[in-house]
Order: C-alpha cells, then sequence, then structure tokens
C-alpha cells in the first residue's frame, strides 16, 4: 500500500508543482516522506522533507510546523535523537504561534518519546521529568482538541513509561 500511495503523491506533486501551488507541493513531500519513513527508507525520507521545507522556507506556519515534526519522527527512529531534538526545537519556534491543538499535541508527544528514549539512552531522571512534562502538554493539547484516541495514546505512552521508572502503582493506572 505505501508503493501505491507513494506512486499517487509523486503523481501530485509533479501536478501541484507545475500549476505553481508550492505551500501544496510542499505538503505532498511531507505526506511522501511519511510513507518512506514507515519503510524504514530514512534517506529517502529526509529527501523529501528537506525539498518540502525548502518550497517552506519564508513561511511560518502550522505546514511548517508538521514538517518538521515529521523531520524528527525520522531522525528519532534513525536513531539520530539529537539531531531529532533539533527539528523538534524549531518546531517548538514556529508551534507558538499555532492555534492549532491537534498538531500541538502531536508535537508534544513525539518530544516526550524523544525524551524518553534520550532517557532510556543516557539515564539521567531529568530526561524522564521532561517526558512526564510533554506527555501531560500532549494530553492538555489533544482534550482541547477532543481527540479522545489519541489521548489514548498518550495514556498507554505514560503508563509504559512509569513502567520504566519503576512506579508500577502509576503505570497500572494508566495502562488501565
Amino acid at each position: 500500500s505505501q508503493e501505491t500511495a507513494k506512486n499517487l503523491i509523486t503523481r501530485s506533486i509533479e501536478i501541484l508543482e507545475g500549476l505553481g501551488r508550492s505551500e501544496n507541493a510542499a505538503e505532498a513531500q511531507g505526506d511522501l516522506a511519511l510513507c518512506y519513513w514507515r519503510e524504514g527508507a530514512f534517506d529517502e525520507a529526509r529527501i523529501h522533507l528537506d525539498r518540502a521545507l525548502e518550497l517552506l522556507k519564508n513561511d511560518n506556519n502550522d505546514l511548517k510546523a508538521c514538517v518538521l515534526i515529521r523531520a524528527g519522527m525520522v531522525e528519532a527512529t534513525a536513531g539520530r535523537l539529537n539531531e531529532a531534538l533539533r527539528f523538534y526545537d524549531n518546531a517548538a519556534a514556529v508551534l507558538d504561534a499555532s492555534t492549532d491543538h491537534a498538531l500541538k499535541g502531536a508535537f508534544h508527544n513525539q518530544l516526550a518519546l524523544l525524551y524518553k528514549n534520550l532517557g532510556m539512552a543516557e539515564p539521567k531522571d531529568d530526561y524522564k521529568d521532561r517526558a512526564l512534562i510533554e506527555y501531560a502538554a500532549a494530553s492538555f493539547h489533544f482534550e482541547q482538541a477532543g481527540h479522545t484516541r489519541f489521548q489514548a495514546c498518550v495514556d498507554i505512552n505514560l503508563g509504559f513509561l512509569f513502567g520504566i521508572l519503576g512506579r508500577f502503582g502509576e503505570s497500572h493506572r494508566y495502562l488501565d
């Protein structure tokens, strides 16, 4: 299914660029990168995310934040945690002006996952504490957006993090 999606999105990009609709083409580039990320083709995903950011270079909007979050996801999955943090820092600056709670929730959830992974790689309590703070922010924004299912995903992530921290009572509360 990813191959079919990639073919359709690639054709869409060609059409959008031909029409001079760079913002729409950038959005499609970000979607194409997501397909490559799902397949584990991180280099290809990076190419399309770079192209999307190039098309959005002067824009300071939610789409740019979305592309930066996806770039952070690619780097985090590839094990390049500090590079992922750089993308998330850039996304945070763009998100300050946003009113999109779903996007902010996605950002905070991804950042929390990154901090959890940093805490596992470098056993520092401050990373794990930061992950807890980011999960709380994600839950708040998903609640504001009315995304109950995404809030449930945050609860699952919190349950696992509390388990890692040895706080099993809290872990069970979130997982239940």
